[in-house]
């Protein structure tokens, strides 16, 4: 039969096709991750920082919550070497407690957006 089609040559015709289509974006694709966004570990890891502070009698901290959220948005607003150094310092607070990087994260939600502070990280 002059005009058949094998199997193999189905796939690879429609295969080229749908690659065709998902490169101009006519086909849905699986949802990806936002690469910037704050894993629900790490800010799991941080609302215990908070927590960790708040059981510190010197210190009362409000809106732990609200805290982790503006922690969550500073994050993925920032560079990728901000991120590594915050990932970095949580790992560090989750495996073996208080260190100056985890202080320092803990207090960025607390400085208002008008606040200009440089902060120098070496990794």
């Amino acid at each position: 039969m002059p005009g058949s089609l094998t199997r193999r040559q189905l796939l690879i015709r429609t295969g080229g096709a749908s690659v065709a289509l998902v490169c101009l974006g006519a086909l849905p694709t699986g949802a990806v991750a936002d690469p910037a966004a704050l894993t629900p570990a790490r800010a799991a890891a941080y609302a215990a920082l908070l927590d960790a502070i708040n059981a510190t009698p010197a210190y009362e901290l409000a809106d732990r919550s609200l805290r982790v959220e503006r922690f969550a948005q500073i994050y993925a607003d920032a560079d990728a070497n901000f991120r590594a150094y915050a990932d970095t310092a949580l790992d560090d607070f989750e495996a073996h407690g208080f260190s100056a990087a985890a202080l320092d994260l803990a207090g960025l939600p607390y400085l208002e957006d008008n606040d200009s502070h440089t902060f120098a990280f070496t990794v």
